[in-house]
């Protein structure tokens, strides 16, 4: 056979053995992958509790395995307008997530071991129904940036991770005796009535920016949080935000926050314990708005004056801080800040005692006085009781300060003792003041001066020793006022009539007498810290 047509045909052969099908016993089949992602899955498995599901749910059940956000919205910026939940009710059905379908993934045990340990986080959705996960123990944690929560959050007796509500708008949010492994973000978003009751939060409250609706915007009564509670950057509510019987282990912050509306707004933190600073600083209030602090307590006060409610409510009895931080920290400014409460309340006793005692501390001892001070004036003025009570407290005033300035009484002391001197004086040189003893008295009429033997008369003296009680210096019992003297050059009054200065002279000789017997022993008891009542 020639060589051309045999080469033709080896060339033949092999095409059509090349292009023939292998038989399975001699080639493996072609890979194909039989193991479904944790995406499909969880898919297929929300599809067949729930049906078909919305372009948004999807987009939550498939991103639930791993760390990224599902985005309902047409763009991923919470900031920008189509993301905006206070336009929700326009958000087509694409965005819509049933609540239903949360607490699946949350309770189903297949369908939680699917989801990423980072939790669910969904953005821009409209949330459909009451998201309720009361009783459940979630250790997953919650991530709903700029939603639609319209009909709220139950999170009663639950115990979570942690949840962000950022940029969101919900309903009411119910947090009664929950356990939060973690923090609370209900940030720049609009907020219904959060009730968090006997609840242990383990990282922070944080509600700056946040704007909060209802009568009882924020309630947290018995509340154990050992993070910081933050009301920072134009946080603002029309209501009042309660943290009775509450304890926070780090600061319990109002910066740049505030209260508005006509109805009573403000905060009431009644026998709360703050282990850090209570910031009250740039806080705009309303006529309405109170602060409420009775018998609560905190590591250090930082305010503003500008900051304070207006006067009647505020409320500070039982009120403790270990110092005063930031603010006005003078005794007179901060009495002011006393006399914002109920007039009622300014005879209370612990607020002046425990200012007194953080300006003590502070190295303003004389600060602490004056408020001590102020405190006995308020109960003075204030305080009621007897028209003998009150003069008892005057006089006490106005001699030693009720015993915080007892050389106060000095001053009276040499007053009257000038004063005394000067009357006695003129007494002796108008010839009222005359010897007590007869022979001495009949040379002092005759010669205007006393015999050489008797004691001279010297107007100090006798003036200091009429005044202090128990002296005797020998003039008190050699010369008196005589009532039946006139002035000098003037006629003698005839037996049994009185002139009125001798008369008025011997007034004062008693007044004089009276106020050394009374000034003197408040003067030692005083230096003796006998009277105070702190």
């Amino acid at each position: 056979m020639p060589a051309g047509p045999f080469v033709l045909a080896l060339l033949a052969f092999t095409v059509i053995f090349l292009a023939a099908p292998f038989p399975r016993s001699l080639g493996a089949a072609p890979i194909r992958d039989n193991h479904p992602t944790a995406a499909d899955t969880l898919e297929r498995m929300a599809q067949a509790a729930f049906g078909p599901l919305s372009l948004a749910e999807l987009r939550m059940v498939r991103t639930a395995p791993t760390r990224d956000v599902a985005w309902a919205g047409p763009v991923q910026d919470p900031d920008a307008a189509p993301n905006n939940p206070a336009s929700a009710d326009t958000w087509g059905n694409d965005r819509k997530i049933r609540a239903t379908l949360i607490i699946w993934l949350l309770s189903n045990p297949d369908a939680a071991k699917l989801v990423h340990p980072s939790g669910i986080g969904v953005a821009g959705a409209r949330i459909t129904g009451e998201l309720d996960l009361s009783y459940l123990s979630v250790s997953l944690p919650l991530t709903f940036i700029a939603c639609s929560i319209p009909d709220g959050i139950d999170l009663s007796f639950a115990h979570i991770r942690s949840i962000d509500l950022r940029k969101s708008w919900t309903g009411p949010i119910a947090l009664q005796q929950t356990i939060v492994n973690g923090d609370i973000s209900l940030r720049y978003g609009h907020y219904g009535e959060v009730n968090v009751f006997r609840s242990t939060i383990d990282g922070t409250l944080d509600c700056s920016s946040g704007h909060f609706d209802g009568s009882n915007p924020l309630s947290v009564v018995e509340t154990a949080i050992a993070g910081d509670a933050l009301f920072h950057q134009g946080f603002t509510t029309g209501g009042l935000i309660y943290f009775r019987l509450s304890r926070i282990g780090q600061s319990l912050s109002f910066n740049d926050a505030r209260f508005t509306g006509k109805g009573e707004n403000g905060l009431n933190a009644e026998r709360a314990s703050v282990g850090g600073t209570l910031y009250w600083v740039d806080v705009k209030t309303s006529p309405h708005t109170k602060l409420d602090l009775s018998n609560a307590h905190v590591g250090a006060l930082w305010d503003d004056a500008a900051s304070w409610p207006a006067p009647g409510n505020l409320f500070l009895n039982g009120f403790t801080y270990g110092t005063i931080s930031g603010g006005p920290a003078d005794s007179a400014t901060r009495l002011q800040w006393l006399r914002l409460q109920p007039r009622a309340m300014w005879v209370q006793p612990q607020p002046y005692r425990q200012l007194a005692v953080v300006l003590r501390d502070n190295g303003r001892p004389e600060g602490a006085t004056v408020v001590e001070i102020a405190h006995e004036n308020a109960l003075t003025e204030y305080g009621g009781g007897s028209f003998g009570t009150r003069l008892w407290r005057y006089t006490l005033r106005w001699t030693i300060g009720y015993g915080y300035r007892p050389l106060q009484a000095l001053w009276w002391i040499l007053s009257f003792v000038m004063l005394g001197a000067i009357l006695f004086r003129w007494g002796y040189t108008a010839r009222l003041m005359t010897p007590t003893e007869e022979s001495a008295y009949e040379t002092f009429v005759k010669t205007g001066r006393p015999p050489l033997h008797y004691p001279p008369f010297n107007s100090f003296i006798y003036s200091l020793e009429n005044f202090l009680p128990v002296v005797e210096l020998h003039q008190g019992n050699y010369w008196r006022p005589n009532p039946r003297h006139s002035p000098a050059g003037r006629p003698r009054v005839p037996f049994g009539g009185e002139t009125l200065p001798a008369r008025m002279l011997r007034l004062y000789l008693w007044v004089h007498i009276l106020a050394g017997w009374t000034i003197t022993p408040l003067l030692f008891a005083g230096l003796a810290g006998l009277l105070r009542s702190s």
